[in-house]
This record gives C-alpha cells, sequence and structure tokens, in this order.
C-alpha cells in the first residue's frame, strides 16, 4: 500500500502547479489590455502568432526561440473593473520563464500605450 501511496503523494505535490493556469488581473479595460496584448505578439523578434480573436479577445502564439514550439493561448476577460489575463502556457515545470517574459514584455506595452494617451484636461474651479 505504501509503495503506491508515496509515488501518488509525490505526483499531487509536485505535479499540479504544472497544471496550474496563470492568471493576472490588471487595472485597464479589457479593450486597452487587448491593445496591448496585440502590441506584445507584434514584436516578432519574441513571437510568431498563429490566431487573433478580436472579437473573443483571444490570442495563439509560439514563443520565438524556445526550446519547444508549443502553442501558447491567452484568453481576456472583464471582471471588477479591470481585466484579467487567462494564459495557457506548456511550459512545464514551476519556473515558468515563458509566461513571466510574456508578462514583461505585456506590461512594457501596456505602460506604453498607458502613457501615450492623452491626459483628461484638469477643471480648473473658482475661477470667473
Amino acid at each position: 500500500m505504501r509503495k503506491f501511496l508515496i509515488p501518488l503523494f509525490l505526483v499531487v505535490v509536485f505535479g499540479g502547479p504544472a497544471f496550474a493556469k496563470p492568471v493576472d488581473v490588471y487595472p485597464v479595460s479589457s479593450n486597452d489590455l487587448w491593445a496591448a496584448l496585440k502590441a506584445t505578439l507584434g514584436d516578432e523578434g519574441n513571437y510568431a502568432v498563429i490566431l487573433e480573436d478580436d472579437a473573443a479577445q483571444r490570442a495563439w502564439f509560439v514563443v520565438v526561440g524556445a526550446r519547444g514550439h508549443y502553442t501558447q493561448k491567452v484568453a481576456l476577460r472583464t471582471k471588477n473593473g479591470g481585466c484579467t489575463a487567462n494564459a495557457t502556457v506548456l511550459e512545464l515545470g514551476p519556473d515558468n520563464g515563458d509566461w513571466r517574459q510574456f508578462q514583461h514584455h505585456l506590461r512594457r506595452s501596456l505602460a506604453k500605450l498607458q502613457a501615450a494617451k492623452p491626459k483628461p484636461a484638469a477643471m480648473v474651479t473658482g475661477q470667473p
């Protein structure tokens, strides 16, 4: 019985994180995040886009230069005034470098797009 339980325990404890889906929440609208996602995937040096679905805000892509060529998927969903990015990244193991690199590129693209947005004019009150 112990021969069966120990390997099962090890698979559950160490194999569970490999099947978890990364989810990030961003405090922006889904349209803003979708624009940043498309800008991120437009970098042909890092990503090869297979399919972008603008209506459903989903994208399938391959990480260029990765050890294995797996199809990655990101889907955006509106949640509590922000937007979540649900990813299916097929790199196994707790150290998921492809997802971390994608997050970094996405945040950088989002920051560039937000910096380029025109700021609303400040209203001055109390002047005739």
